[in-house]
């Protein structure tokens, strides 16, 4: 079958996909109405009138013992994709996140001679560990968008071009509209000094970070009476938090709070004691001080120290190449080390409003110029047309 001119053919294997996918094909029709968009994806692309009959269930793996298991279901899955993409053959087929899945169906199309261009959106995190993904992903695409701006000399060394888009979280808005009334509706005045706790979306995370958390925010309370903690808990873990805070005397001073008042609080919050993950930069956006804990199991932690590369586990500290978020992992992870940490924020306003824009510089680099991400991305794939 003969390219339309304009056909392009986007692929997300996942929910972060086919949300960032949505996003992709809105920027797309709206930048140039004659573009032929198709694809496979969710319910999120479907929204955004990319629609397929192709099921990615199957395909939002977690875990390696998963994956091995599934792994007959994936290679199915790439020829069924392989096979659609070649039938509307579009000038551009973007492959999107999802490493094992979409280097397969590059390698697949590469195989059969297929003309078009092949664009990867995200690449492969090997700033953090897998360095060599560099080079096969270099040979198995045409052209990479990176939502890093530290992820190009990867991916250039070894000849495959790239175009930094931004990451399309630096887009949302994450302050409420209007003047907030967090604080009178919380009988707070302007002598309390606000701490947001953030335990984690997961409940294995919850019960290793639990314990030291709930020491550290004991301390803290009884050393400085001015002191307020609030912690918003998502949907899926609110009533395990819930329960085992229930009880619990350290935690007597804390108010659990729905996950929709997540950002009313970041707007009035001094500091953050947080589960590193997605959280950590969503505060750096909005420039509340953090400091920043993980804890893994002892067998998972003994292989990832050993493949895991950056100095820092929190973004915005790998961005930065230096700590701009104190970070306590494992064995550091403690109560006396995150009281200690956390201390300075509540005693020193210069020094919390010093961090705090160092936050926001770093994460207006991070997000970089030139308007919205998938704006960026899209403008980036029709100049490629």
């Amino acid at each position: 079958m003969s390219s339309s001119l304009n056909s392009i053919f986007l692929v997300a294997a996942e929910p972060s996909g086919d949300q960032l996918g949505a996003g992709l094909a809105t920027e797309l029709r709206d930048a140039n109405p004659k573009a032929s968009l198709h694809g496979i994806g969710g319910p999120a692309m479907k929204s955004a009138g990319v629609v397929s009959d192709f099921d990615i269930s199957p395909l939002a793996i977690l875990g390696f013992t998963e994956a091995i298991k599934a792994y007959p279901i994936i290679l199915k899955k790439v020829k069924e994709a392989v096979s659609m993409i070649l039938e509307i053959n579009p000038k551009i087929v973007i492959l999107i996140d999802s490493w094992g899945f979409m280097i397969r169906v590059a390698q697949g199309l590469k195989r059969t001679g297929f003309q078009g261009q092949i664009v990867k959106y995200v690449a492969p995190q090997v700033w953090a560990m897998r360095e060599g993904r560099a080079k096969v992903l270099a040979g198995a695409v045409d052209h990479l968008l990176s939502i890093h701006s530290f992820d190009a000399p990867y991916f250039e060394q070894h000849g495959l071009p790239v175009t930094f888009v931004g990451n399309p979280m630096f887009d949302d808005n994450f302050i409420p509209d209007g003047p907030t009334e967090f604080r009178s509706k919380n009988g707070l005045t302007h002598q309390h000094k606000i701490c947001a706790v953030l335990f984690g979306s997961r409940p294995s995370e919850i019960e290793r970070l639990y314990d030291p958390f709930a020491d550290a925010l004991a301390k803290l309370t009884t050393e400085y009476a001015n002191l307020k903690v609030f912690s918003p808990l998502s949907d899926g873990v609110s009533e395990f938090v819930r329960t085992k805070a229930q009880n619990d005397e350290r935690l007597k001073g804390v108010i659990l709070l729905p996950e929709a008042e997540k950002y009313e609080l970041f707007t009035v919050a001094d500091m953050a004691l947080a589960c590193s993950g997605t959280v950590t930069t969503q505060l750096a956006i909005m420039g509340v001080p953090a400091v920043v804990a993980y804890k893994l199991s002892p067998m998972t932690f003994f292989v990832a120290r050993r493949l895991f590369k950056p100095s820092y586990i929190s973004l915005i500290n790998i961005s930065a190449s230096e700590a701009l978020m104190p970070e306590f992992v494992q064995g550091d992870c403690t109560a006396d080390n995150l009281a200690e940490a956390i201390t300075p924020y509540i005693l020193d306003d210069a020094h919390r409003q010093e961090m705090s824009k160092a936050l926001q510089r770093q994460a207006a680099i991070m997000k970089g110029k030139g308007g919205p991400a998938s704006q960026r991305a899209a403008s980036a794939i029709l100049k490629m047309l």
